[in-house]
């Protein structure tokens, strides 16, 4: 847009000997159109951005009424107020050089009368010239930024455009605000770093930053980031703000071109596996589709199921995301790169709350040793992310044959995963053969199993006090250590008398003896399904 600078330089106006009576400070104000005005009336003839040209009709008379007509106009959201000296005025009254300096608005005098039609002619030729130049340069902005994709180019050639357009760093930081990428152009690193630091404690004060511009790079429909322009060497304008819109709808293209692409074919290959594991797929069929899947594990030995389910019940209820809104599907490509590491071929997709993963074993056989690694694999890709164990439960089963025991390994692998979601966290859990724990988690959400933790542990539960939270733990800790004191005593930190104590207070309650081998293994089975029912994913 235009400044008012810019109109102070334009020969009508220089002919008319412009004097800033006060605004200095302000001659960067942008300039939206000029009218003129001498009614004594100005409401609701403005819509903002104004330069207004008067001769003092309008607001001649005392100072009262100039000062009414001065904060009519301030109101209205005017750019400036130019007055031609001389028909009405010999100088501009001190109400309205007031009632502007307290609004920042810049007044101008005109000491040679000069025609008001040269001047809005001028300007509007000035404002349309100058529309026309931001549009021409956001189009050829915008033209480079495609010109720079269409050659498979990314985000650090897109980057590295803009920082020289605007001639300022720029940067590209992630909805959390952390750094994605950066471009620092001749200040330098650290003015560029110190400067987006900047920008963060600001907002973290809840103000508005100084010297930054920002544009919001949305992916379908939410926001991935911000691209930041900020000014250190050179002020930021018009063409600056369009050039980083323009740079932020590039980078948007360039990560949905990559990330689109890998979801689409990880969600492929999840909705193959998920169907593998129902059973709704012919063998034939199977090797057909992981061949097209780029799965090239047919004739090359056994296939190995995994299946990982996040741990943490906020973050899997109904959902398929993880810790911080981070999802299988964003993992895939990271984890299928880590995997493949092994020299074996991978197979893994998103479903749901899970990821399922069949690896060709190749020449190779099972063994502890490879399972280890391919943990080990796994959580050094979820670590690059701020995940781990705790996170995240990977099950394995045992090799499979066929296609078809393939599936019923996803299956059963699958249910694992689900129970270890509430066991202690380990590297990797053996699903080769189900336990106890998986009828449990198949069971946590029946009636059946809800009566029988009532009928087993009702007057614990019950009681609703610290002491009766405290013999639940002891109970837990006790049947864990398969009823052996001095290690369920070391356990709870605990001396033996105390724990004595604590287990006759149980007993009394239930009015069981923890002697008795059934009600040893009842409690022990309503215990765990309990830590189901509240920890495991739901």
């Amino acid at each position: 847009m235009l400044s008012l600078a810019d109109v102070l330089e334009l020969p009508v106006v220089r002919r008319a000997l412009p004097e800033v009576v006060v605004g200095d400070a302000a001659l960067d104000r942008q300039i939206r159109w000029a009218h003129v005005i001498e009614m004594p009336d100005p409401d609701d003839l403005l819509k903002g951005g104004e330069l207004v040209l008067t001769t003092g009709l309008g607001p001649a008379g005392d100072p009262v009424h100039q000062t009414a007509w001065t904060r009519s106009l301030v109101d209205q959201g005017v750019a400036a107020l130019a007055v031609e000296l001389g028909s009405t005025w010999r100088d501009v009254p001190p109400a309205v050089v007031a009632g502007c300096a307290r609004a920042g608005v810049p007044v101008i005098a005109f000491h040679r009368p000069v025609r008001f039609i040269e001047i809005t002619e001028a300007v509007h030729a000035a404002v349309i010239n100058a529309q026309y130049a931001l549009l021409a340069r956001g189009e050829e902005i915008h033209r480079r930024f495609t010109e720079l994709i269409l050659r498979g180019r990314g985000v650090p050639e897109i980057l590295a455009e803009l920082c020289a357009a605007v001639k300022s760093p720029v940067v590209l930081e992630d909805a959390g605000g952390s750094l994605v990428y950066y471009v620092s152009g001749p200040p330098g690193d650290d003015l560029a770093l110190s400067a987006w630091a900047d920008v963060h404690r600001a907002e973290a004060r809840g103000e508005t930053a100084e010297g930054v511009l920002c544009a919001d790079v949305r992916l379908l429909d939410s926001s991935w980031g911000r691209v930041m322009a900020l000014s250190l060497e050179h002020r930021l304008d018009d063409f600056d703000r369009v050039a980083i819109e323009r740079a932020a709808l590039a980078v948007a293209i360039d990560l949905l071109t990559q990330q689109h692409d890998e979801q689409l074919r990880a969600r492929s290959r999840g909705a193959f596996l998920s169907e593998l594991a129902d059973g709704r797929v012919e063998e034939a069929d199977a090797r057909r589709r992981a061949e097209a899947l780029g799965f090239p594990g047919t004739g090359r030995g056994a296939l190995l199921p995994l299946v990982a389910a996040w741990r943490r019940p906020a973050y899997t209820r109904g959902r398929s995301e993880g810790a911080d809104g981070i999802s299988w599907t964003r993992l895939s490509g990271d984890l299928r790169g880590a995997l493949a590491s092994t020299g074996l071929a991978v197979l893994l997709g998103p479903r749901d709350v899970d990821l399922l993963v069949l690896l060709a074993l190749g020449s190779r056989d099972y063994d502890e040793a490879l399972v280890e690694h391919v943990a080990h694999l796994f959580h050094g890709a979820l670590d690059r992310h701020g995940l781990g164990p705790a996170d995240a439960a990977l099950a394995v089963g045992g090799p499979a044959d066929t296609w078809a025991a393939a599936g019923q390994g996803l299956r059963r692998v699958r249910r694992s995963a689900g129970a270890a979601t509430a066991l202690d966290v380990r590297r990797w859990y053996d699903a080769r053969r189900p336990g106890v724990t998986d009828l449990l988690h198949e069971l946590r959400d029946t009636p059946e199993l809800e009566a029988f933790v009532a009928e087993q542990l009702g007057p614990l539960l019950g009681d609703g006090t610290p002491r009766g939270r405290v013999l639940l733990d002891t109970l837990e800790a006790y049947l864990a250590a398969g009823g052996r004191k001095a290690e369920a005593a070391r356990a709870l930190h605990l001396e033996r008398q105390s724990l004595y104590l604590r287990l006759r207070r149980i007993e009394e309650a239930l009015g069981v003896s923890l002697e008795d081998e059934d009600v040893v293994l009842g409690l022990h089975l309503a215990v765990r399904a309990r830590r189901f029912r509240r920890g495991a994913r739901t």
